[in-house]
């Protein structure tokens, strides 16, 4: 009898007249190029479309597929959409023709703007324009095949109660784009945290990579699947269990201000805490410090920022706990409730959960309780005691960095929606091989624009920014490695690079400069798309020339002219070594190193670490000069 019941059941939803999820209420189509809509129906079936008083008919094929062509639209709306079959009506509306991108890659593609609202508080104090759109895809891996639909998703309208929805760099980017342009813009939000390249890739992409796809395949067998995934959140698991059960801070309340701390350690922070003799501490440590609050805080609501913080981290005040968040990246940003803070000593407490031997808190972010009436500083000495000491965190394994697998589900059911071009942001979590990252991300583009039937696909690309302490140039900086694969992409046709070396943070892996990024990337599609005169993506280095002693390099791009805001330094490869030398500016487009004291030079980088410390040579538009690695009386194509 159940396999009869779900045998109707299933019957029934084939005979449905559907849409895909991304066919729906307050989409945007992308104008000027022929549209394609599919959906299903009962098979062997009338499907009609009226629209823009027109009608349009079908008829499903065998499995219930249809599919209607629209003529290229001009951008306007808004505009309703009505589709009728076997006696069922489905109408959307608010429909819009504008340009529609794809946006992918990891976490600061993803990354929204709930993210960064008080560093962009205006965003949401102006007039929110309901003609930006965005679809977010829903994050799903398919290790079998390339998936026909998604499983859901919907169009979201900008408004101030959406806002924070949005991916930060889409956002400023079509904001931008839309300001130049006066056009819809839809955004379709294909982005997930994490995720290397390859997880994005098609088979066919990975053709070159037998090994790459032989990895992803393992994954198709779901008793192997399974068994993987059980593993590790089985390990996980009992390294937490075994964390909470044998802390002793939580069984004695280390949180409560009664707590006799007198005999605790102290440390500074923000800091790592190797530097207080905890190298390589996995396990949980307490954090107490007491501190005095002024009578005009007392009672008020506050928050308390406290950067980031490696792992995981639970926080208190006055015994009352705040919030917790559970990783290391996003920033701790805690409300503190009214009634809670007191007139003259108050006390805070954290307790931090160490993965893997490299616990700290942040330095250089905001450290500090505050409220409208004040604030209190929180950095310097603070207590702290080991709740228990355990060994390093197992490895958590997740399913959707493996290869194809986003490709197949997030991907896939994408291409017959037409688009403008995409925007990508991503390579973080490819620099611990940053020599395959080049080949792997040609041969993506290339596939995307193969499935999209569009050989000239604009896809436009964020380069990597500076992340971790300044440091000198050094070619095994895997940073510097990956933003040299990501550069060479522009190889391809009608592809074009928004540079943010100098956008990042050496602190944080996101950083929050994503209205720099958004608009760099604007720029790059101003003058792809539309030939408009600017600079982007910034100077790059064209020659090297060596000659009587000095060697002259000369730059595209430079729009104004090279400045610098205080004496360039550029690093010289020789046999003897690597030689830091300053460079003059010559000219709009050149720089000039003397080089008469270093026998037998080589080669020359510039900005060449993962944070490079020289990195002050600009044009006279405010964009960086592109990193690079070239050998003397060579010529860039």
């Amino acid at each position: 009898m159940a396999g009869i019941e779900i045998k109707m059941i299933f019957l029934f939803v084939m005979e449905r007249l559907l849409l895909p999820a991304i066919i729906g209420e307050g989409m945007v189509l992308q104008q000027g190029v022929p549209l394609p809509l599919r959906g299903r129906a009962r098979p062997h079936t009338k499907v009609t479309l009226v629209f823009l008083d027109k009608s349009y008919t079908a008829e499903s094929d065998a499995q219930g597929g249809w599919q209607i062509d629209l003529a290229p639209m001009s951008p306007g709306g808004p505009y309703t959409m009505e589709f009728s079959s076997a006696g069922e009506t489905l109408r959307i509306g608010d429909i819009y023709s504008g340009d529609v991108w794809l946006c992918s890659g990891q976490s600061n593609m993803e990354l929204p703007l709930e993210r960064l609202r008080d560093d962009f508080p205006e965003e949401w104090r102006t007039p929110v324009n309901s003609l930006i759109r965005q679809f977010k895809v829903p994050q799903e891996w398919d290790s079998s095949e390339p998936r026909q639909e998604l499983s859901g998703g919907a169009w979201t309208a900008a408004s101030a109660e959406t806002l924070k929805e949005f991916s930060g760099t889409a956002w400023f980017f079509a904001k931008k784009m839309y300001e130049t342009r006066g056009i819809p813009m839809g955004l379709i939000n294909a982005a997930w945290g994490g995720t290397p390249v390859e997880a994005w890739m098609s088979r066919e992409a990975l053709a070159d990579f037998p090994e790459i796809i032989a990895w992803g395949e393992q994954y198709a067998d779901a008793a192997y699947r399974e068994g993987v995934v059980r593993k590790s959140r089985n390990a996980v698991a009992l390294w937490t269990e075994k964390v909470e059960q044998e802390d002793s801070g939580i069984k004695e309340k280390w949180y409560l201000n009664e707590i006799n701390d007198s005999r605790w350690e102290t440390l500074s922070l923000p800091g790592d805490f190797s530097e207080a003799g905890m190298k390589d501490f996995c396990g949980v440590v307490w954090l107490r410090r007491s501190f005095d609050l002024p009578a005009s805080l007392a009672g008020k609501e506050a928050r308390i920022w406290l950067g980031t913080i490696v792992d995981a981290d639970t926080v208190y005040v006055n015994g009352m706990a705040l919030g917790g968040t559970a990783y290391r990246y996003p920033p701790r940003k805690y409300a503190v409730p009214s009634g809670l803070l007191q007139n003259g000593e108050n006390q805070i407490t954290i307790r931090v959960i160490c993965n893997n031997g490299q616990g700290g808190i942040t330095r250089g972010k905001p450290f500090r309780l505050f409220a409208e009436q004040g604030a209190v500083e929180l950095a310097g000495r603070w207590k702290y005691k080991i709740g228990m000491n355990a060994p390093v965190r197992p490895q958590e394994f997740f399913l959707h960095y493996q290869p194809m697998g986003l490709y197949n589900a997030m991907i896939a059911p994408l291409l017959s929606f037409p688009v403008r071009g995409v925007i990508w942001y991503q390579g973080e979590s490819n620099d611990s091989e940053p020599k395959n990252y080049g080949a792997l991300f040609a041969a993506m583009i290339r596939d995307w624009r193969d499935k999209y039937r569009q050989e000239a696909l604009p896809f436009l690309f964020v380069q990597l920014p500076l992340y971790g302490l300044p440091g000198e140039n050094t070619e095994a900086s895997s940073w510097a490695l990956l933003r040299e694969a990501q550069a060479s992409a522009l190889a391809l046709p009608a592809t074009g690079m928004a540079a943010a070396l100098d956008l990042g943070e050496w602190n944080d892996l996101h950083p929050v400069n994503k209205k720099g990024v958004g608009y760099r990337l604007a720029l790059a599609a101003e003058r792809l798309l539309y030939n408009t005169a600017n600079t982007a993506p910034g100077p790059i280095a064209r020659s090297v020339e060596f000659r009587d002693g000095a060697i002259t390099i000369t730059f595209d791009n430079c729009g104004g002219g090279l400045i610098s805001g205080s004496t360039p330094y550029i690093t010289l490869m020789s046999k003897d070594g690597a030689f830091r030398l300053p460079a003059e500016i010559l000219g709009p487009d050149r720089v000039s190193i003397d080089v008469s004291s270093v026998a037998e030079p080589e080669k020359v980088l510039y900005a060449w670490a993962d944070n490079p410390a020289d990195r002050s040579l600009y044009n006279a538009e405010g964009l960086p000069v592109i990193p690079f690695r070239i050998r003397i009386g060579a010529t860039i194509p």
